[in-house]
C-alpha cells in the first residue's frame, strides 16, 4: 500500500475536525490555509468523506464541516476506504487481479496473513487513537 496525497490530506483534514474543541463547523478553506494545501482539493476530499457518512456539513456564513460521529467511532480504515485507497499490500490480493503464479505462489499465504493483520490494525485504530485522546 502506498498512501496517496489525497488520503494523506484527507487524514489531515479529518483529524482537524476530530481535534476541534467545540461543535463549531470548520471550513475547508481554514484547514487548507493552516496546512498550506489547495482549498479546492481539501473541499473535494471533505465532500467525499461527507458522501461516505464520516463528516457532515453546514452551509452559510458560519458553515463548514464536522465529524458525523465521535472520533472513537471512526476507524482509520473507514477513512482510507472512503477516499478510495487500496488497502491491499500486494496487487495479487485485489479481487479480480491476475497473476501467472497464483496457483503455485509460495508467498501468497504469507501475504494474505499480513494483509489481514494490516487491515485489522487499520480497523482497530480510531481517530481518537491517532489524536491520543
Amino acid at each position: 500500500m502506498h498512501l496517496t496525497k489525497k488520503s494523506s490530506y484527507g487524514l489531515i483534514a479529518i483529524l482537524e475536525l476530530a481535534g476541534a474543541s467545540d461543535d463549531s463547523p470548520i471550513p475547508a478553506s481554514a484547514i487548507a490555509e493552516r496546512f498550506t494545501l489547495s482549498a479546492s482539493f481539501v473541499e473535494k476530499i471533505l465532500h467525499e468523506l461527507r458522501q461516505a457518512g464520516l463528516v457532515t456539513s453546514r452551509q452559510g456564513r458560519s458553515g463548514g464541516y464536522l465529524l458525523a460521529r465521535g472520533p472513537a467511532k471512526i476507524s482509520l480504515r473507514q477513512v482510507l476506504e472512503a477516499l478510495g485507497e487500496s488497502l491491499d499490500l500486494v496487487g495479487c490480493l485485489h479481487p479480480g487481479a491476475h497473476c501467472d503464479l497464483t496457483v503455485i505462489c509460495p508467498t501468497k499465504g504469507a501475504w494474505r496473513k499480513l494483509d489481514a493483520q494490516f487491515k485489522g490494525m487499520l480497523e482497530s485504530m480510531s481517530l481518537a487513537d491517532l489524536l491520543g485522546t
